[in-house]
């Protein structure tokens, strides 16, 4: 039966302008419980506008305008973008492969109702978010809302949604997995972000990676938002933008109408937390083996090759902790050029940057969620019943964690030195191992303590990433250029060890330099809060399990 002749079959009771407000306000409720949707929609935004207004201060245009000015329109575009582009694909893609779209279409609400709440609820998401973020430039870093230019704003925004929403339900109809979804979904917006005047705005970028930006569509949303926001006459419309946003729109609309199913496509429901940890649960209810050495290294080996195991099956975890540094470490030196800082060439110092954010990622967000999902799963309950050691299995999860930092490292050291010009000394590589390890346990440690402390899985990520992000920028692992920091957020970083681990890298990797290369004042640091986290995680262990 063709939908057409189902929606003439559908009671009136199911008309769409009764319907559609419940269903978009039950999508909304559905965002606002989802903590890492709400925090890279509304919170990243918001906490990259702090940080970046904070780092720039009183800066002015040549014109005399505050640059502050100009920060609202990039972070709010990031925004509409992960609210109409990111959210309606993985959730979309979620609802696909859950079976729920199916069993609504086979209700009396319309399918065409279903899809428009959905992109309903990610409008008003998305409005939200520009709304706070203009909301916080105008009251506390003196953004002016220009009265002239707000229809524009107000159509410009509606432009971008309607472009967004519409590719991402081309991308969740053309993939057939949620992971794959998700992960293409963030790994093609954060990449582009640094090539369309979001993360960097008026770079000098290299001919393809402007031709692509200027080929995509977010580049053309940045500009037409900014132009809105700039002081001065005239109406504020951007007509050559929009109309590419119009283009792409349709385009998105095409291959979604073309491509779109209701039925899941995946064999079997994927849980990634319960494949990477019941499998070594189920192999250690066989007969227990003899205690002794060989015995415990097999089971820390097994735990480690199940962990790694759930890593490799986890798309975005593998995007985040080694495609993201290696994309940035080949970025950042061909847009800035010569640009050197803190004395370092721009690669020289990314390079100990990056792999401070791997280390970090890999163990304190990455293998955190691991152990969480295992144990809102019941696996970590169940596993106390078992000849396995809890030990064990959280010796695998951490062991793992370094593995990936170090192959993380490896990757940036590989790209780093062979096409950027990093060098560091083959006499300081030992100091370099030492970092890398304590970073990992530091971490590893911090992660686990975080987990005994978070008691739901929805909002670790949330915690984890929400910590982890800002203070890169605090740390100065993301922030380009000599301009000092203000001394209230040097002082904040001081304190943290994700500073102090970059610090021993730079270190370990310093070009030119004698000596061994410890910086023992730094891996202090980061052993304290390492054992700071291990005393946090052992007092709490009862909620781990």
């Amino acid at each position: 039966m063709s939908v057409d002749r189902q929606e003439r079959l559908r009671p009136a009771g199911a008309h769409h302008a009764v319907v559609l407000p419940r269903l978009t306000g039950h999508a909304i409720h559905a965002f606002l419980r989802n903590p890492l949707a709400a925090f890279f929609t509304l919170a990243f935004p918001l906490a990259f506008l702090v940080i970046v207004s904070t780092i720039i201060g009183d800066q002015t245009t040549g014109d005399g305008v505050a640059v502050t000015q100009f920060l609202v329109a990039p972070f709010a575009v990031f925004g509409v973008a992960q609210a109409s582009f990111t959210l309606v694909a993985t959730d979309t893609a979620v609802l696909r492969e859950r079976g729920v779209l199916l069993r609504l279409r086979a209700t009396p609400v319309s399918p065409r109702t279903v899809l428009a709440a959905r992109i309903g609820a990610s409008a008003v998401v998305a409005g939200l978010g520009v709304v706070v973020l203009t909301a916080v430039g105008v009251a506390a870093y003196d953004v002016d809302l220009v009265g002239n230019k707000v229809p524009a704003a107000l159509v410009t925004l509606l432009f971008g949604i309607a472009c967004g929403t519409a590719l991402g339900l081309a991308l969740a109809a053309s993939i057939r997995t949620v992971t794959a979804t998700q992960a293409l979904a963030q790994g093609l917006l954060i990449p582009l972000a640094f090539i369309s005047d979001v993360f960097i705005v008026g770079a000098d970028l290299p001919r393809p990676l402007a031709w692509l930006g200027s080929a995509l569509p977010l580049k053309h949303l940045a500009q037409a938002m900014e132009a809105t926001f700039e002081p001065g006459p005239g109406a504020g419309f951007s007509p050559g933008h929009l109309a590419i946003l119009a283009a792409w729109t349709v385009a998105g609309a095409l291959i979604a109408r073309r491509r779109f199913g209701w039925e899941p496509r995946e064999r079997a429901a994927t849980r990634p937390a319960a494949v990477t940890v019941t499998r070594p649960v189920r192999e250690s209810l066989s007969p227990p083996r003899p205690a002794g050495r060989a015995s415990s290294l097999g089971m820390l080996r097994g735990q480690i090759s199940y962990a790694l195991l759930g890593l490799r099956r986890d798309p975005l975890s593998v995007f985040f902790a080694i495609v993201f540094p290696a994309l940035l470490l080949a970025l950042f030196p061909s847009v800035f050029g010569d640009a050197r800082v803190h004395g370092l060439t721009m690669a020289q110092y990314l390079f100990a940057g990056l792999a401070a954010y791997t280390v970090a990622v890999t163990a304190f967000v990455d293998m955190t969620e691991g152990v969480v999902g295992a144990r809102s799963a019941g696996v970590l309950k169940r596993l106390l019943g078992t000849p396995l050691p809890f030990r064990w299995y959280v010796a695998g999860r951490v062991c793992a964690a370094l593995v990936v930092g170090a192959l993380g490292v490896a990757v940036l050291a590989g790209l780093g030195t062979g096409f950027l010009g990093v060098r560091f000394s083959p006499g300081r590589l030992p100091a370099l191992i030492v970092a890398v390890l304590l970073g990992s346990l530091c971490f590893s440690a911090l992660g686990l303590a975080v987990a005994a402390l978070v008691p739901g899985a929805r909002s670790l990520v949330a915690v984890t990433l929400g910590t982890l992000l800002p203070l890169c920028f605090l740390s100065e692992i993301f922030v380009v250029g000599d301009r000092p920091l203000p001394g209230t957020i040097t002082t904040v970083a001081d304190v943290f060890p994700l500073w102090h681990l970059l610090q021993a890298l730079l270190e370990a990797t310093r070009p030119g330099a004698g000596g061994a290369g410890f910086a023992w004042a730094h891996l202090a640091v980061v052993t304290a809060w390492a054992a700071l986290g291990l005393t946090v995680a052992r007092w709490r262990r009862a909620r781990l399990t």
